[in-house]
């Protein structure tokens, strides 16, 4: 099956580009045309998701949100439009039963939806070892692995539609209570006159700090200067909008199933200062 991706952002973007190398005849989509530049000459840049789903029978998704990854699957132009057998792989971080509506609707059409939605951040997503949280049939994952492999070295299958996104809120949820508990922790630092890399080694040692914490951390510090102040900005509210849309996922969840989690209700109420405090002027 010729193979296919659409949303080329932070994440989206380097997995399609390893996408291209490794498949010449990769088509690629972006709702942003200047996203596609960085493709030309390297892979087949489509119009529109229709435009996709008449070439390609293994596409995968990277879009931001539940809107997003429906107005591509099942929109006016949407995959389905033209699609009419072959797999479509949602890396978007969304609501269970986002995909689990549309694998049906796109069962409808004779293709079939999977969810694999991704953990790595970008930097996994370039050199192909982001984690894929996989739900839908055994046998259905099978047949998308020669393109999951391509950005995933390793593809854990949670169980039916949907289990994969759920995987990915619970997983998520820990990420940005981690990451306001060290703003907080390095902010009492500098309070209390601390050295910060003598937190970040104390930390570093015993395990609070992961790695993709350590790095977040230290841009941080040095983000502005690298890339300068108004991006360093547009990164940290990209990254608010993405952190409380996820919180967002995990508390809907959460009221689901009955389940209470107040810390992260705490974090979801108070992410934007946290992450803004200490930046603006």
């Amino acid at each position: 099956m010729r193979t296919a991706f659409i949303g080329l952002g932070n994440i989206g973007a380097p997995m399609a580009h390893r996408l291209a190398a490794a498949a010449p005849q990769t088509i690629v989509h972006d709702a942003v045309s200047a996203a596609m530049t960085g493709f030309e000459g390297v892979a087949t840049l489509a119009s529109s998701p229709a435009a996709v789903g008449e070439m390609a029978g293994l596409v995968g998704v990277c879009v931001r949100d539940d809107a997003d990854i429906r107005a591509v699957v099942d929109g006016e132009q949407g995959l389905l439009r033209t699609m009419r057998t072959g797999i479509i792989a949602v890396h978007s971080t969304v609501r269970p039963s986002t995909v689990v509506d549309l694998a049906a609707r796109a069962a409808d059409h004779g293709v079939s939806v999977i969810d694999v939605a991704v953990s790595g951040g970008a930097d996994g997503a370039a050199k192909g070892t982001l984690t894929g949280l996989a739900g839908g049939d055994a046998a259905l994952i099978a047949k998308a692995r020669p393109m999951l492999d391509i950005y995933c070295s390793d593809i854990i299958h949670a169980g039916e539609t949907g289990s994969g996104m759920a995987l990915k809120l619970c997983n998520n949820l820990v990420t940005y209570i981690e990451l306001s508990a060290a703003l907080e922790a390095y902010r009492l630092a500098e309070a209390l006159d601390l050295d910060p890399d003598m937190l970040t080694g104390v930390m570093t040692n015993n395990g609070n700090l992961t790695p993709a914490m350590r790095q977040y951390i230290a841009f941080r510090r040095t983000g502005p200067a690298q890339i300068g102040g108004e991006a360093f900005m547009a990164t940290q509210k990209a990254l608010i909008a993405l952190g409380s849309k996820d919180l967002e996922l995990a508390g809907e969840a959460a009221a689901e199933t009955g389940t209470t989690i107040e810390v992260a209700t705490h974090v979801r109420a108070h992410f934007e200062r946290i992450v803004m405090e200490g930046l603006q002027s």
